[in-house]
């Protein structure tokens, strides 16, 4: 997971601080150079500013320090410290909250507090966040990240509770406010809170495992397979132009129907078959169609005859082709793809249907009775 994760404090002497953070790293770093003022008091301590501990694994290493290596980074992660502990409203006793932009970067933030008999209110704020460019990546992973962060939380304010229930029994609260009317000191960091002096090793193997788990496998998405290709619209209003209506009507009312066309011309069948689903099978046997092109005129055998009124799909077709106007293929492709698509749908209803010849079933999807010849080889195809 591509981020780095910190543990931020509010500091009653500095305010809000990061106090430690871990990040991964291809190679192991020989130094540690910081330019930002860092706060250095009892509360805010965690690790020395030339320090750091560093895990290993095949994919890199994973380096904890005070402040992250790239220093923009340390801007953008102090920032986002401030506005979770002093800007960002949250309950009484906290909570996980999400909030950034591109330029400073997206945030994950889980705000919680750890008792401390000694703080003002006996308890002092912290805030776990994880800080990552990547606003998709970040998101789609907040169930898993913001599950494991309440766990550290809890587990840090369990640790913290047994101390403070074990410095009562020993002297109350009252007491120790009584006695410190001069205090000594102003906090108490995050190892004295949990009786953990290790606690800053715990917290970067915590952060480690977290940094090195994928959780989400993004591949590019790939949409359904579109069921018409159509590819040479312009070459078939230009094939339109050359043969006379009755000519292009009967050979595309053949291929719509399901009717064997034969021709010597070997562009006439891609050109007509792009018209079809590409599912659909062309038939093989059957009634024959011949159209035969002679000194450039088209022109065609058939024993059938064309119907008074045309099936409306090779009535959109026509339309679509017979303007004066010579639009792109950028513009006809997708116009009559959009025609096609349109009555494979209609043909996969009526097939899916147990009763596909349903009179009603048929006038709500805008089918007539001119349309019956092209439906009824549509649906057989749509079943196969």
């Amino acid at each position: 997971m591509d981020g780095i994760l910190a543990v931020g404090h509010f500091c009653e002497s500095h305010g809000p601080c990061v106090i430690l953070c871990t990040q991964r790293c291809q190679q192991e770093p020989q130094q540690f150079s910081h330019c930002l003022t860092v706060a250095v008091c009892e509360a805010c301590q965690s690790l020395d500013l030339k320090q750091a501990i560093v895990s290993k694994d095949d994919k890199g290493c994973f380096v904890t320090t005070r402040t992250p290596l790239p220093q923009d980074l340390a801007f953008l992660l102090k920032q986002a410290v401030i506005r979770s502990l002093s800007c960002e409203e949250t309950g009484k006793d906290g909570g996980t909250l999400y909030f950034g932009d591109n330029e400073r970067g997206h945030v994950i933030s889980h705000i919680f507090t750890l008792q401390d008999s000694l703080a003002r209110g006996f308890q002092r704020k912290y805030c776990i966040i994880m800080l990552m460019r990547d606003k998709i990546h970040l998101l789609n992973s907040w169930s898993f990240v913001t599950k494991h962060i309440k766990q550290i939380s809890a587990e840090l304010q369990e640790k913290a509770a047994n101390v403070n229930n074990l410095e009562q029994m020993q002297k109350s609260q009252r007491a120790v406010r009584q006695a410190q009317a001069s205090p000594v000191c102003t906090g108490r960091s995050l190892g004295q809170l949990t009786g953990e002096p290790a606690i800053f090793a715990h917290i970067h193997l915590w952060f480690t495992w977290l940094l090195s788990t994928e959780t989400i496998a993004e591949k590019p998405s790939k949409g359904p397979d579109i069921p018409v290709e159509i590819n040479n619209s312009s070459r078939l209003k230009g094939l339109y132009k050359q043969m006379s209506p009755v000519v292009f009507r009967t050979v595309c009312y053949c291929y719509l129907t399901g009717i064997k066309v034969e021709s010597d011309c070997v562009e006439i069948e891609p050109l007509f078959r792009q018209l079809l689903p590409k599912m659909f099978h062309l038939p093989q046997s059957g009634e024959v169609c011949h159209l035969i092109k002679n000194n450039n005129v088209f022109d065609i055998i058939w024993n059938g005859k064309l119907p008074q009124k045309l099936p409306t799909l090779l009535t959109l077709i026509e339309s679509t082709l017979c303007g004066d106007d010579d639009p792109s293929d950028a513009v006809l492709n997708p116009h009559l793809m959009s025609l096609v698509i349109q009555w494979f749908n209609k043909a996969c209803v009526v097939s899916w249907a147990p009763n596909g010849q349903n009179i009603e079933l048929l006038a709500s999807l805008g089918i007539q009775k001119q349309d019956m010849p092209l439906l009824s080889y549509w649906v057989i195809q749509c079943r196969n």
